[in-house]
């Protein structure tokens, strides 16, 4: 074995180890090449290095710096596609069961009740619930209504009793006025008798009897007189008032005064 061969051998063997391959690749090359190994021979001991590493060791980007004439070289390895056994597929199966077990579970819970349709069951209940409502809402209309009609009729009534009151109170305020009205038209009717009476007595005797004054009452009606004015109807008023005067045996101070206190 040539020296040469013996230096990319050691080379190999340097690269190999764990140790070193931690340290970063250009203080490795930087190494090899004081050592005395071309670019050549550090290239081919790093692939010997890498084709005798382990499946498990990550890949490696190895560039060769360019000294001299010869080119800058770079070489890449991908670590292996791992192996599945029996294991793996199984541990697979099982997540990927659990998994669609728990979203069917989900939707045949949450989603399912609201896609399929109510049943006959259900379905009449609900139309049992709904026209029961449906009665007691025209029920308590109905009775609204009732209330409604009773209240206008109240009112109504009301309205009549307080128009037939004040019918009543208008018949009576007028029935007062028109009797306020007569008896003010007697009392001055009866007032002026009076007055007239009070111009009469002077003029007759003051000893005349009851038979004189009847007989000048007499006279004047027999005769239709009408003295000062006086009709058929005042004058037999006042022959009344003097018979009763004069019945009462009082002299004609005795009526006047009788007079002035009416």
């Amino acid at each position: 074995m040539s020296d040469r061969q013996e230096l990319v051998k050691n080379a190999v063997k340097f690269l190999s180890d764990p140790q070193i391959q931690s340290a970063p690749l250009t203080k490795r090359i930087s190494f090899l090449e004081s050592k005395g190994l071309t670019n050549t021979e550090i290239e081919e001991a790093i692939a010997e290095s890498a084709s005798s590493s382990t499946a498990s060791r990550p890949a490696l980007n190895y560039s060769v710096p360019q000294s001299g004439f010869h080119g800058a070289g770079i070489l890449t390895t991908s670590p292996p596609v791992p192996q599945r056994d029996w294991r793996d597929y199984f541990i697979m199966a099982l997540v990927s069961g659990g998994l669609v077990y728990g979203v069917a579970a989900l939707a045949r819970k949450y989603i399912v009740p609201h896609l399929q349709p109510p049943s006959e069951d259900a379905f009449e209940a609900t139309t049992s619930q709904l026209n029961a409502q449906f009665d007691e809402a025209a029920a308590l209309l109905k009775q609204i209504q009732e209330e409604t009609v009773a209240a206008q009729t109240a009112v109504q009534e009301q309205q009549k009793a307080v128009d037939s009151a004040v019918e009543e109170v208008k018949t009576v305020m007028e029935q007062l006025r028109k009797g306020e009205e007569s008896s003010r038209d007697q009392m001055r009717e009866i007032r002026s008798e009076v007055d007239n009476i009070r111009e009469m007595l002077p003029k007759a005797n003051d000893g005349s009897q009851q038979g004189s004054a009847v007989a000048f009452l007499g006279r004047t009606t027999s005769g239709n007189q009408v003295s000062k004015g006086f009709t058929s109807h005042q004058t037999a008023r006042v022959a009344f008032h003097v018979k009763f005067l004069v019945k009462s045996r009082s002299t004609k101070h005795t009526v006047l005064a009788t007079f002035r206190s009416v």
